[in-house]
């Protein structure tokens, strides 16, 4: 198929996705579960790419990755956007530091493990360390969506459903951040196609200058209060600029964009508004990402497979591992259960963003792992456990939260949240 087709066909699926297949109202409890998570556009996406129907070649989806790029970079300025220094402060310290801990601790004993499964399987080098540091930031990552989603479907309310959605909309940092560390440590090695032989800190700092640039070059453009269509043009131009220069210079996409997001919305008092143009556009440009990731996806070896399903096994009880430690050991100000983990089993959009970007860069040098393509490894190991999670995580945050200590009825009916796709939506005062 044409470039140009295939990017209209894409914009087109996804904004009448965005409009059609998130309302359920009409379905039973069970099936919303499934269906507001959007990963049926990934099966969507892999019938119409390359290795089920070909509608989608290999080139067209090579072609569209710009259009990749400006997903990516949207996904993190919206993400930094929520990180509002007035906002968190309406919360207990102890939150962040939950919320923090969880995901560091997950991201520890992922890293561990895959690091004591290679050594086992005697797999070295630089590709094996990328592809396991990747995996195990990944792993860090909740999405608030199931939260919303089972607070709206049963009518859930109370301490626990708020301290859940407040963990589940922030631990992204962790694994942003490591993502990140990980590309600066890989700078002057083979699996990088950019070679450098400066230290790790200066590739930090460049990401984190990186991001202030583009915040800068906004808060000018924005000093005006622009009209809302100069707003989404500038959001749009900002976006492409993140993550086009961070994809270049072989820095995350994600954190870039994260660090302008932050910078914008701790500086510019007219902050919500870019928010609302962004958090608007959202569904949209979630849809593309699915649709394209699953077009994307390819299963190098059969064994891929149960690597995706020992990942999905492997996060989801570090998840409930790491959150009943931190429970018990921290002072929380309300009575929280133990399996507090549980709801944070679902993964989200950012996973799978991550794993776009170390694709992109893995791709970019040809590295391969255990005799297959370390991108196609990497990218099908994190796109199949992330479904497996978000097709069993909704399940588990029900169960979770309808249990008496997880939360409780509301018989007025719940508010009308809108659960977000890719784990960005602001934490809501408890």
């Amino acid at each position: 198929m044409d470039p140009l087709i295939a990017t209209l066909a894409l914009i087109l699926i996804a904004l009448l996705g965005s409009r059609f297949s998130f309302a359920t109202r009409q379905v039973s409890a069970g099936s919303q579960l499934l269906l507001r998570t959007g990963t049926h556009f990934l099966l969507l996406g892999f019938l119409l790419g390359p290795t089920a129907l070909g509608l989608l070649s290999r080139e067209a989806v090579g072609q569209l990755s710009p259009l990749l790029g400006l997903a990516l970079g949207w996904i993190g300025l919206l993400f930094g956007l929520q990180l509002e220094r007035g906002a968190l402060r309406h919360f207990p310290r102890v939150f962040l530091v939950l919320a923090l801990g969880q995901a560091t601790l997950v991201c520890a004993l992922l890293l561990a493990g895959g690091l004591l499964l290679a050594s086992r399987l005697s797999l070295a080098g630089e590709a094996t360390m990328l592809v396991l540091a990747g995996a195990a930031a990944t792993a860090c990552i909740s999405t608030p969506a199931a939260v919303a989603i089972v607070a709206a479907n049963f009518r859930v309310k109370g301490q626990v459903k708020d301290l859940l959605y407040f963990v589940a909309s922030l631990d992204a940092i962790v694994g942003i951040t490591v993502l990140h560390v990980a590309y600066a440590a890989m700078h002057g090695t083979p699996v990088m196609a950019a070679r450098g032989d400066e230290p790790v800190w200066f590739w930090v700092l460049a990401g984190v200058g990186l991001g202030v640039v583009c915040a800068v070059i906004f808060l000018w453009l924005a000093r005006l209060r622009p009209s809302r269509e100069e707003l989404v043009l500038y959001l749009l131009g900002i976006s492409a600029l993140a993550a086009g220069a961070a994809l270049q210079l072989q820095l995350s996409p994600l954190f870039v964009g994260t660090v302008t997001g932050v910078i914008i919305t701790n500086l510019n008092p007219q902050w919500h508004r870019a928010f609302r143009i962004m958090e608007r556009w959202e569904k949209p440009i979630y849809l593309i990402l699915l649709l394209l990731a699953g077009a994307a996806l390819r299963i190098p070896a059969w064994w891929v497979l149960p690597l995706a399903l020992g990942y999905a096994v492997t996060r989801a009880l570090a998840k409930v591992l790491a959150t009943g430690f931190l429970v018990r050991v921290l002072p929380l100000p309300f009575p929280t259960p133990l399996s507090l983990g549980m709801g944070l089993v679902p993964q989200g959009g950012i996973s799978i963003a991550m794993a776009i970007s170390l694709s992109l860069t893995l791709r970019s040098s040809d590295a391969r792992m255990a005799g297959v393509d370390a991108a196609d490894l990497l990218f099908a190991t994190v796109i199949v456990g992330v479904v497996i999670s978000d097709l069993v995580g909704p399940f588990l945050t029900t169960r979770l939260l309808r249990s008496g200590a997880g939360g409780e009825r509301d018989p007025r009916g719940a508010a009308d949240h809108a659960p977000d796709r890719t784990g960005t939506r602001a934490p809501e005062s408890p």
